[in-house]
């Protein structure tokens, strides 16, 4: 069962690292960017493996934290963009979720041929982080997602025989209203969260604000009208 009642500027999260500030120099592959840090060129890995092209560019600021990689010793926590920080570490996702879930869980539990990020009671919760803006608008996904697709058919299907099936779509951008499928991106998934709607799967799209390492509930998006 989702919550959605949690009372604006709640901290759901708070990161305990120190963050560093640098700029983005380039972004050889999807798990990879290369940073400037004071006088010190570093490779910096990126959990998100979207485009994040608004985001994540050339002089771009982004926070990093030491991190124990097997190819990298910093990780991207968080980006700056007109004086918004926003998450991009999507390791976090599942904690700030456990706040929108009510009673007695499990974490990365197995359905048919597919895993889902909790299960509850009778059911099963899955979790999509978004950051992309479009307008008033948080729009998912960037790029083209056959695994979310695939996850959101099977919650639909899931749903039609009797369990109980939700999603939440964690939203990183403050200065939003309303959510909505990016269509122009992946109509295959767009179609597939419509059918979800109409199949009563549960929804909710908490959204977020982060300041240093903290990370705060901002109050809850809606499904809006098609914005594009």
């Amino acid at each position: 069962m989702l919550l959605n009642d949690l009372k604006k500027g709640t901290k759901v999260l708070e990161i305990d690292s120190d963050l560093m500030q640098a700029v983005v120099l380039s972004r050889p592959n999807r798990f990879l960017v290369k940073a400037r840090c004071g006088d010190e060129i570093l490779d910096v890995h990126i959990h998100d493996p979207g485009r994040l092209k608004e985001l994540i560019f050339p002089g771009s600021m982004v926070k990093i934290r030491k991190a124990g990689g097997l190819r990298t010793s910093f990780s991207i926590t968080s980006c700056i963009l007109d004086g918004e920080e926003i998450l991009l570490d999507t390791r976090f996702h599942n904690k700030i979720a456990e706040s929108f879930i009510e009673g007695g869980f499990q974490r990365e539990v197995a359905h048919g041929d597919s895993r889902y990020d909790f299960s509850i009671n009778n059911g099963y919760v899955e979790v999509k982080g978004c950051t992309m803006q479009y307008g008033n608008y948080v729009i998912f996904p960037d790029a083209p997602t056959v695994r979310g697709t695939k996850h959101i058919r099977n919650l639909t299907a899931m749903k039609k025989s009797g369990l109980d099936t939700n999603l939440i779509f964690l939203l990183f951008r403050k200065n939003t209203a309303f959510f909505y499928p990016n269509e122009l991106t992946d109509p295959i998934f767009s179609s597939a969260f419509f059918d979800a709607v109409d199949a009563n799967v549960k929804m909710a799209f908490p959204r977020f604000s982060m300041k240093g390492g903290k990370i705060f509930f901002e109050g809850m998006n809606q499904i809006g009208k098609k914005p594009f």
